[in-house]
């Protein structure tokens, strides 16, 4: 399963992981853990990979289950 460009667009600050999921069709990646899980300061930084050329990936940073940030590169 790999994002695309389309789903990326898709996708808004503020929703929670399982939205996110649910748009590109499955769980990404988790990269980064911070902060205590369940708690309003828990963060996780989640990556796809991506349609397009080599290294094409999205991440993004959720704060409390909810995306705070999200940058692509090279997403077709």
């Amino acid at each position: 399963m790999k994002i695309t460009k389309e789903q990326y667009a898709q996708i808004n600050n503020g929703m929670t992981y399982k939205e996110v999921a649910e748009i590109v069709g499955g769980e990404g990646e988790v990269i980064t853990e911070s902060g205590e899980k369940g708690s309003d300061m828990y963060g996780i930084g989640v990556m796809y990979e991506g349609e397009g050329g080599v290294g094409a990936s999205a991440n993004f940073i959720f704060i409390g289950d909810k995306l705070q940030t999200k940058t692509q590169f090279g997403l077709e």
